[in-house]
């Protein structure tokens, strides 16, 4: 029985004309990705809201001041769909943790804020978030770390191509 052909082309991907190397690096790739979600499930739970919601409460914790964030707007950050925003921050609302506001210059648009309770829950889960974050990365340095923020974002904006020629 002969090898399976190589899932690469690229010269750069390549080691002695084998892609070995690059099927062991997109399986940590893998692994890791599904690492930090479970991460990312665990620190949810501790706020009582599902990995789904977390990303919502942080990408609004950290939106910037006085800029109403709307629901394309979220959509739009978290690289997902505008009825899932929807359904995920009625959900929060809820629960409390988020509140929509009519913004001032257009009554037809929302803003959606965190309440206090929300702002309570992130502050919360402050020490435990930077306790995990400074171990999954503490190996990197402030070289790796630009060069890996760099990679990591040429990487996402391939996704897009990639999936449609999976799709085929």
């Amino acid at each position: 029985m002969s090898p399976p052909p190589n899932t690469v082309s690229r010269a750069a991907l390549l080691v002695e004309g084998s892609d070995e190397a690059f099927r062991a690096m997109v399986d940590d790739l893998t692994h890791f990705a599904s690492r930090l979600q479970q991460i990312r499930e665990a620190l949810a739970r501790q706020m009582g809201v599902t990995a789904p919601q977390y990303a919502v409460l942080m990408a609004l914790a950290r939106r910037p001041p006085n800029t109403p964030v709307g629901v394309k707007d979220l959509a739009s950050r978290l690289r997902v769909s505008v009825p899932f925003i929807v359904t995920e921050t009625k959900k929060l609302e809820a629960l409390g943790f988020v509140s929509k506001k009519p913004v001032a210059d257009d009554k037809r648009k929302i803003d959606i804020v965190l309440t206090d309770k929300g702002s309570l829950a992130i502050e919360a889960i402050g020490d435990r978030q930077r306790a995990v974050n400074d171990v999954l990365f503490g190996s990197l340095n402030v070289t790796k770390f630009s060069a890996l923020r760099t990679i990591a974002s040429e990487l996402l904006n391939s996704c897009d191509r990639a999936f449609e020629l999976a799709e085929k």
